[in-house]
């Protein structure tokens, strides 16, 4: 099935390319999310079985990759209304339509990926489109972040791929060398300790880059600063989840052996570091699409603190993981109409949005509620239970301490947040070019509201696949 999806995929895209015709590129990505919304259901109905010898159906997989399927439905419908805006160009439109099916099927290929070589060629993939996305409009801005996100990244990869070399190496046996995680996983109580530290290192830092978290995070900022807000809102959550994939499963494979201990404590300081650099850093920030970037550094730095704790915190973390993807896309859906409003994403060239566009304001701020987890967000109860799991573990220092720095982050995003809604207008501001549209905000409430529901109602669906993720750790 998923070799079928793939090439259905290959096909729109081509066809897009080929034929750079609006009614082609509608046509052709309304089929490619009908497509991916049926591999789904495909994969749901089919949890826990093999397709082909190097995808599975396991649960996480199934989770994100739908995530990503209701993602897409908006996605679509905002990157109409970004191409109309900005760009107005058929080819240009079509370059755009058919790299942005060409990413979502790589990263649908990374969480169903049961080889970790088809996961880190499906992640190197995901690298040259977004490089493509990022430049399509041929600025120099973008050119620079394009060029500085494709040599980070790439050396990222490249560390990872050294990790998987040496996992290989401890894996090979006279039968031969099988890349698979269940053998990995299999296999792992008779590596070397040394060298499968040493991996676990390399891929956490290798990947760290499509993660979003320290060490390699400034490439993939500086591409949110610049990337169109459709762009951004995958590459902000389903790409962050392809690379919270590639780190679980190795996870999985080191957490069979005794030093599943040793792996947490690396969340652990990997989380606490990303989490002060983006405290530090949200006060230097002067564009919305940069707040946002580091706010997914923050809400990671977190999943990972909450891996840190062991069964306690695993839970936590996979609901958190669905909710930030879900808030964070509405969000830069959001900034897509503030853009096109002020024709700039400089927080000095906004003000007075609430006095001007009252419905899209509001569902700035019910975002902004959301994603910084004040109730009655469904965010408020995965930040409760990764404390709760923390005071559980008895980390109380740990606890209070990134309670300190979720403070001063919330104070600071809602500083910037009133003076979009009641600064006073810049002088630059040209009420004859406003761009908007009523219509816009729908996906915006609709995604907040999901995951207010969620938050307090979660349907037997998403905890049956929390739970049978968690289940792949033992």
């Amino acid at each position: 099935m998923i070799l079928l999806f793939f090439g259905i995929a290959l096909i729109l895209s081509l066809l897009i390319f080929i034929f750079p015709k609006r009614i082609i590129i509608a046509s052709a990505s309304i089929l490619y999310v009908l497509a991916h919304l049926l591999l789904t259901v495909y994969s749901y109905e089919n949890l826990d079985l093999w397709d082909t010898a190097y995808f599975k159906f396991d649960s996480l997989a199934v989770l994100l990759n739908g995530l990503l399927s209701l993602l897409l439905i908006p996605v679509t419908y905002h990157a109409k209304l970004y191409l109309q805006r900005h760009v107005n160009n058929p080819k240009k439109e079509s370059f755009f339509a058919g790299v942005m099916i060409l990413l979502s099927t790589a990263i649908s290929s990374v969480y169903f990926a049961e080889n970790i070589v088809v996961m880190w060629v499906s992640i190197e993939i995901t690298t040259l489109a977004v490089s493509f996305l990022i430049y399509h409009t041929r600025y120099d801005t973008p050119l620079e972040a394009s060029w500085k996100y494709l040599f980070l990244s790439s050396f990222g990869i490249a560390i990872a791929f050294l990790g998987i070399l040496i996992l290989a190496s401890q894996a090979t046996s006279a039968e031969g060398a099988d890349l698979s995680i269940s053998y990995l996983s299999s296999a792992a109580a008779q590596m070397d300790p040394f060298f499968l530290k040493m991996a676990f290192v390399l891929i956490l830092t290798g990947y760290s880059v499509k993660l979003n978290v320290f060490p390699l995070f400034a490439a993939t900022i500086d591409a949110k600063t610049v990337a169109p807000s459709p762009v951004n809102a995958i590459i902000s959550t389903a790409l962050v989840n392809a690379g919270f994939v590639a780190i679980f499963r190795v996870y999985s494979i080191i957490n069979q052996t005794a030093l599943n201990s040793w792996a947490q404590h690396i969340f652990l300081l990997t989380g606490l570091i990303s989490l002060a650099l983006a405290t530090i850093q949200l006060f230097r920030i002067k564009r919305f699409k940069r707040m946002f970037a580091f706010s997914s550094m923050e809400h990671v730095s977190l999943i990972l603190i909450a891996l840190s704790v062991g069964k306690l915190g695993y839970y936590a973390a996979l609901l958190h993981l669905a909710f930030h993807t879900l808030i964070k896309g509405g969000l830069f859906f959001q900034f897509g109409q503030i853009r096109a409003y002020f024709h700039s994403g400089w927080i000095k060239d906004s003000g007075s949005y609430f006095k001007l566009n009252g419905i899209a304001a509001l569902a700035f701020i019910v975002g902004i509620l959301s994603i910084t987890a004040i109730p009655p967000s469904g965010m408020f109860v995965s930040e409760f239970l990764i404390f709760k799991a923390l005071f559980a573990r008895g980390a109380f220092i740990t606890a209070i301490t990134v309670l300190t720095m979720l403070t001063v982050i919330i104070y600071v995003i809602l500083k910037k947040t009133m003076h979009l809604l009641y600064a006073e207008l810049p002088a630059n501001f040209n009420p004859d070019k406003v761009i908007a549209n009523k219509f816009e905000p729908i996906s915006q409430f609709l995604l907040f509201g999901l995951v207010t529901y969620l938050g307090f109602n979660p349907p037997a669906v998403l905890t049956n696949l929390i739970h049978a993720t968690i289940n792949l750790l033992n």
